[in-house]
């Protein structure tokens, strides 16, 4: 253990003084942050906005949130605070919960990544298998993932509980239990989180109720607010909504980290996968209350052409999702990475029937270079197709897959560089797509309201890898 400091050091707010035998402050975590490293290999520096939220965690709050927007250093400061208390909390237990055990283990690997980067495999053990990492010096002290559900987690009394992305949790429980075990060893709290979707998600609840304490206070894009004992504290980045999202300087202030420059800032929000929903909650730190439009419809409307629309007898790559509501959508290349679509959009239950029928006559009058389709509930009318001569390739709708062609047709919209010929129904669909973020990034959500979407996606990202020989121009 560390040498013994004064008696602050382990002191809650409005609580009488007492001794304590080991160190646990402010000034020790950052002298433990010089022994580690971060990725580019430069030593773990604490800035100033995370000593400002650091100070409320040393000087004995219990329950702490943190709102901050997206690569401000949230995962990489709290991996090392859990580190620190592994090492200088007696009989320590620092457990990490979030929405999914997956999502748990993001903080996990940092954690384990930072103990490898610093070479301090001498004081920490890390078991990636067991999501745990214990202390080598023999004292007790243990790191480990909760799994999502909080049944697994009752019972557990933890010193540290770090809870992430509060706002992606479907109920309040697993954050209600680990709150509850805090008080028998005396433990504390931090939760951090980025804005989210809902404020009657358990975050925007939390939130609300901070709000109302008569300490909140809002300077600018900083807002903060702590119970009367100062056992409950809110930091919070964020702008406003009324305020110019493309106004950098003005997203610069919510976003706190010296890394985080103008420059930075304007690359991120000029990206062709960046879109308004994500820029707001994000970069800008705002509460949208709900997914907002992926698309504006002035944009999706400017790209409505006359000339260049796809025509019978040229080659097409078409994308089909079956079950309710089905949609077939052709995409034909065009030249500088460009490309055209047209859908059939179907409402109801269609019978597998009519869609073989409908892609067998498309194949009459179009030069079908592959037909996208998704194993599940097509899986054998593609076999059949197949023996009648057209070429089916299956393109899973995972995560990963949808991610991908999500953001070429974000790409080729942004660049003016898909045309479509203004059908109504389509226009309808695109409007109505909402998107998912996750750690490996974002996505347009599949729905029955959506599959003409998630269709002309997969079929524009077909045809752009092939441009040899590229149709007539757009325009």
């Amino acid at each position: 253990m560390s040498a013994l400091v004064n008696e602050t050091s382990h002191q809650a707010p409005g609580k009488k003084l007492r001794s304590v035998r080991f160190e646990y402050s402010l000034a020790g975590f950052e002298r433990f942050c010089q022994l580690l490293n971060t990725e580019d290999g430069s030593v773990l520096e604490v800035e100033p906005f995370q000593r400002r939220v650091l100070r409320d965690h040393f000087a004995g709050a219990v329950e702490e949130v943190v709102i901050l927007p997206k690569k401000n250093g949230k995962s990489t400061l709290f991996s090392a605070l859990a580190l620190y208390h592994l090492e200088n909390w007696p009989e320590s237990e620092v457990d990490i919960g979030a929405s999914s055990r997956d999502q748990a283990t993001i903080l996990f690997n940092q954690a384990a990544a930072m103990v490898a980067r610093s070479r301090l495999e001498d004081r920490f053990d890390v078991k990636g298998g067991y999501r745990h990492i214990r202390l080598r010096s023999g004292a007790t002290g243990k790191m480990r993932v909760l799994a999502a559900d909080a049944k697994t987690a009752d019972g557990v009394i933890p010193t540290l509980a770090l809870v992430d992305e509060l706002h992606r949790h479907p109920s309040g429980e697993l954050y209600g239990v680990l709150r509850d075990g805090l008080d028998g060893r005396d433990g504390r709290m931090v939760t951090m989180s980025t804005a989210g979707l809902s404020e009657e998600s358990p975050l925007g609840l939390l939130r609300e109720k901070a709000q109302k304490l008569p300490s909140f206070r809002r300077r600018g894009a900083y807002s903060t607010a702590r119970s009367p004992d100062g056992s409950f504290v809110l930091h919070e980045w964020s702008l406003e909504s009324g305020d110019n999202f493309e106004d950098l300087r003005l997203v610069k202030k919510a976003n706190p980290a010296s890394w985080q420059t103008v420059e930075k800032l304007r690359r991120r929000l000029e990206s062709p996968s960046m879109t308004p929903g994500r820029w707001a909650r994000f970069a800008c730190g705002v509460w949208t209350g709900g997914e907002e439009p992926w698309l504006e419809a002035a944009k999706w409307d400017r790209l409505r052409i006359d000339i260049g629309r796809v025509e019978p007898g040229e080659r097409v790559w078409v994308a089909i999702l079956a079950g309710t509501n089905p949609a077939v959508v052709m995409a034909a290349p065009r030249a500088d990475d460009a490309v055209a679509v047209a859908a059939s959009i179907y409402e109801g239950a269609v019978p597998l029937e009519r869609l073989e029928a409908e892609l067998l006559r498309l194949a009459e009058s179009y030069d079908i270079a592959e037909v996208a389709f998704d194993r599940v509930g097509f899986q054998r009318s593609a076999e059949l197709l197949e023996e009648q001569g057209l070429t089916m390739v299956e393109i899973p709708h995972s995560p990963e897959r949808l991610s991908i062609v999500s953001m070429t047709l974000h790409r080729l919209i942004e660049a003016g560089k898909l045309g479509h010929d203004g059908d109504s129904a389509l226009r309808g669909q695109v409007l109505a797509g909402q998107t998912k973020e996750t750690e490996r990034g974002w996505r347009l959500i599949i729905s029955n309201e959506t599959k003409a979407l998630i269709a002309m996606a997969v079929a524009a990202h077909q045809a752009t890898q092939v441009l040899d020989d590229p149709g007539p121009q757009l325009y």
